[in-house]
């Protein structure tokens, strides 16, 4: 049987689809937006390194006809999904969203990977004495805080710490003194290595990533992600720390109890750069964008290091001793926030003078 032979695409091609690629770019209604979704579309071998230096070696790329093909495909997919958020479908928009900031796509093993080890942790000892990557995996306090709470993952099931301490998908006979153990003989080696790791990525490839850290003081309300403050309390930063994005997000997403603005103009700060040629495209409506971006902050956990003012910020052992703690932003869209914010607008003087008068 002979191979099917699949047409590498052409130069011209691959010109229309950048050209559409950055129109599409273009019409998107934030400005972090319109700069990111090209990185991570353009993101591939082929494009990225040919479109930077000379876009007409692309074809010259030592790659086969099906591998180039299929990134092309791929780009045209992601064409497909620049047109429908622009259009307002929700699935669509919320792709370009998770694509931006690290829901998805290669932002976010960008900001997983430094999380799985601790620079401070202690090297625990070979399972296999002569194999040198047979080390368990290494908990960092991040990762643990990560996956020891329901806001990082879509079913909301937290992970136990014991589990964090003990794989829990060992079989019995992993233990020397079980029964098992006894009765067919101790667990391979190999094999243990195996579920320890299988376990330790099964857990973390299923997690929201924080883009950022924030530190606090016990007992004080303020946080503060900005640089010195992390640098002050001795801890790493985290994603794009000091970029703003979860503060701009909560900008754009706006406070819960805000209704829609009387009347319904569209903000300049979802305001497309469009073209003369463009205008007839509709602008997605101020309501319809905050509770897109609402949603997503129920995928950006909040991660805050908390500590006690005065006391040593690290132990004998290079360890933070102060706390990680995980949450969800008021205004995300969430059940499990709107059970615990109250949704109702704040009071003002009107309101005030009602209240007196009504309690006499």
């Amino acid at each position: 049987m002979k191979p099917v032979l699949t047409a590498s695409p052409t130069k011209s091609s691959i010109f229309t689809l950048y050209r559409s690629l950055l129109r599409q770019t273009r019409l998107l209604p934030h400005e972090y937006l319109r700069y990111h979704i090209i990185i991570c579309a353009l993101s591939s071998d082929f494009f990225r390194l040919k479109l930077s230096t000379d876009i007409k070696s692309a074809l010259d790329v030592s790659r086969n006809n099906r591998q180039r093909q299929a990134t092309f495909n791929r780009l045209r997919k992601e064409l497909s999904k620049l047109k429908l958020a622009n259009d307002g479908h929700k699935l669509a928009f919320a792709h370009v969203l998770d694509l931006a900031y690290g829901r998805k796509g290669p932002l976010k093993w960008g900001i997983m990977i430094p999380l799985l080890s601790s620079p401070a942790a202690l090297v625990p000892p070979r399972i296999i004495p002569s194999v040198e990557r047979s080390r368990p995996p290494v908990y960092s306090p991040e990762l643990a805080a990560l996956l020891s709470s329901p806001y990082t993952r879509p079913s909301g099931k937290a992970v136990k710490l014991s589990h964090l301490r003990e794989t829990p998908t060992l079989p019995s006979r992993a233990y020397p003194s079980s029964d098992d153990a006894r009765l067919f003989g101790s667990l391979s080696k190999r094999r243990e290595v195996n579920i320890r790791w299988r376990y330790f990525s099964y857990q973390w490839k299923r997690l929201y990533p924080p883009i950022e850290v924030s530190v606090k003081c016990q007992g004080q309300e303020e946080t503060s992600s900005q640089e010195a403050a992390v640098i002050s309390a001795r801890i790493r930063g985290v994603g794009m720390q000091t970029a703003g994005l979860l503060e701009e997000l909560k900008t754009l997403a706006g406070a819960v109890s805000e209704g829609p603005p009387i009347p319904r103009r569209t903000d300049p700060i979802y305001r497309p750069h469009t073209s003369p040629a463009a205008t007839h495209r509709r602008v997605l409506p101020n309501r319809y964008l905050r509770r897109r971006y609402r949603d997503l902050l129920s995928r950006i956990p909040t991660l805050t290091y908390s500590y006690v003012p005065g006391e040593p910020k690290t132990g004998s052992d290079g360890h933070p001793m102060g706390k990680y703690e995980v949450s969800l932003t008021p205004n995300a869209l969430s059940r499990r926030v709107q059970h615990e914010t109250a949704h109702s607008p704040e009071m003002d003087t009107v309101d005030l003078a009602w209240f007196e008068r009504g309690n006499g």
